[in-house]
């Protein structure tokens, strides 16, 4: 209804666009934000340039943005920093990522999302494809139903937010890497196992990495992967919690069992043995299992053989554990795939899987039972596992990652991962540790600088920069010859008292100052003559006008030795 309301309306828009770009970092969001932006802007300008033909106006706009641009970019590259002055707050929940509870069937549903969970890149040659098993959960407690965390598990979950560092003996460092890790809301950071890093983490006895705070944001962390570790034996309460059961329940499990013993079979022959049968027999992976009664176990193995890697790995867990073998779940992802010629590795939500860990030899050996009935899920990734292809990002029909083999898809895919990927590391990633490196780089062979001269400098060559973009001294109009002498007639009989009215022209001014002057009218009329012809006629040879120049000048010293 009125301007003010115009104003008010922008400038909460500008508000809440940076709160969006708060919670939403990635390029194709901030180009929605910009979009946003600039429609802002283009309201604005409308109040103030209302008269403006459209393209005249779309051109202001898109100059007025463009001349902006350098200052933001010098801003964003030199000014420290600084911690937020306030706290945000953070929602409890996690958006993505996988749970704290899992039960046959729970993960598949995770696995039809192509949400991006996080990307990597390695200092030297990467880890093997069979080796990338970023874990993230340790579950340890199972119901019958549902595998979860353990109390003592979930009280060293919460140790880990008050900094209580397990101390892991790491050694013989063979690799690091860097991960970019997608906001979750969640402590969690996958990791490979025996890996560590100091800023802001701290390790749990099961080898998981856990951030301080919960990762709201696009974060990026470096972190060192060791080869060994030196492993505690477990005590009696881990023992018994990791041999846990149901006292009931899957009869038939527990049957076989009983009857692999009569054979002759010790424990680890009876776990290799369930594990050929997943490989030999009738099993086969889907997303899409039916759907298990009570007794999960004995569903799995002796009436469906259907299910993806949690169907897998509770079976083998289960039997292990039936066995006295402590053996514990662990969940996160697997694999991930190559982008930019190798360069980055991107792991989306549907790598999510769960594998299992054993106790043997004083040491935590992984079993990943999906291994033996779908190999191609270790070596390819999930697509190439499943035999109906269907399945894979069934709800995502437009996804790009849903047609790998649609080669025009798979370069913009690449394109787009490699722009996103550089965007987080260079823009959203770019803290104080970057800046510092940034402004080494520059400075480097002026040994004498520090890190102070260097912001002083720098915001010193800003405001230098600003002042002249301001005042522009290079637009100061020249002032001709001609109008230097007319300049200085005036200036010697605006002591007279002659001064110039507005509008006046060089006749009228020189016929107003001859009533001044001893000199007869005809010098002051030929002094206007000669001006005009020197500003007006353009035909003027060099010479010529050098020459009228000369007389101009004579005449003006005539005049002003003749006031009266």
């Amino acid at each position: 209804k009125s301007i003010r309301d115009v104003h008010f309306f922008v400038h909460t828009g500008f508000l809440l666009i940076a709160l969006f770009l708060i919670f939403n970092s990635s390029i194709v969001m901030t180009l929605a934000a910009g979009t946003q932006l600039l429609i802002l802007l283009a309201v604005l300008l409308s109040l103030h340039a209302e008269n403006l033909i459209p393209p005249l106006f779309i051109s202001l706009l898109l100059k007025s943005c463009l001349l902006s641009l350098p200052l933001a970019l010098l801003l964003f590259v030199i000014i420290p920093r600084l911690p937020p002055l306030w706290k945000m707050p953070v929602q409890k929940q996690a958006i993505t990522g996988l749970s704290t509870t899992v039960s046959p069937g729970e993960i598949a549903s995770l696995s039809r999302s192509s949400k991006l969970a996080f990307r990597v890149s390695f200092d030297v040659d990467s880890v093997a494809e069979n080796e990338r098993y970023w874990r993230v959960l340790i579950l340890d407690n199972f119901d019958g139903q549902t595998w979860s965390q353990s109390e003592a598990k979930q009280k060293q979950e919460k140790k880990a937010k008050s900094v209580n560092d397990y101390q892991l003996k790491l050694s013989e460092l063979s690799a690091s890497y860097e991960l970019i890790l997608e906001p979750h809301y969640n402590y969690w950071i996958p990791s490979l196992d025996h890996s560590r890093t100091n800023l802001q983490t701290v390790n749990l006895n099961g080898y998981e990495l856990r951030s301080i705070k919960p990762v709201s944001k696009r974060t990026l962390f470096d972190i060192n992967l060791y080869q060994k570790i030196k492993t505690e034996p477990l005590t009696k309460a881990e023992i018994k919690q990791f041999t846990q059961l149901p006292p009931q329940g899957n009869r038939k499990t527990r049957q076989w069992l009983v009857d692999q013993r009569a054979l002759g079979l010790d424990k680890k022959q009876i776990l290799t043995q369930l594990l050929s049968d997943f490989s030999t027999q009738n099993y086969r992976y889907t997303l899409t299992p039916p759907v298990l009664g009570r007794d999960q176990v004995d569903d799995f193995l002796f009436s469906t053989q259907a299910g993806f890697c949690v169907h897998y790995a509770s079976s083998f867990l289960y039997v292990a554990r039936l066995l006295e073998i402590p053996a514990r779940m662990v969940t996160g992802y697997l694999g991930g795939e190559w982008q930019a010629d190798g360069e980055f590795l991107s792991i989306r939500q549907y790598d999510a899987h769960a594998w299992v860990e054993i106790w043997q030899d004083e040491n935590w050996l992984r079993v990943d039972p999906t291994a033996y009935v779908a190999p191609q899920r270790v070596e390819l990734g999930l697509l190439y596992a499943l035999s109906d292809r269907d399945e894979f990002l069934a709800d995502e029909y437009l996804s790009l990652q849903r047609w790998p083999d649609i080669t025009l898809l798979n370069e913009l895919r690449g394109k787009l991962a490699q722009l996103d990927y550089l965007w987080a590391v260079w823009v959203v990633n770019y803290d104080n540790k970057k800046q510092l490196q940034l402004m080494k780089f520059w400075f480097a062979k002026f040994k004498w600088l520090n890190q102070s001269a260097v912001f002083l400098l720098i915001i010193c060559a800003f405001f230098l920069i600003l002042f002249v973009v301001i005042f522009k001294p290079w637009s100061y109009k020249k002032i001709a010859p001609e109008d230097k002498l007319y300049l200085r007639l005036q200036k010697y009989y605006s002591k007279k008292g002659v001064l110039k009215l507005k509008g006046q022209t060089v006749t009228d001014f020189c016929l107003l100052a001859s009533r001044h002057s001893l000199l007869p009218v005809t010098c002051f009329e030929e002094f206007s003559s000669l001006y005009n012809s020197l500003k007006y006629q353009v035909n003027l040879s060099p010479a010529l006008r050098q020459k009228k120049l000369q007389q101009l000048n004579f005449l003006l010293k005539q005049l002003a030795g003749f006031a009266s």
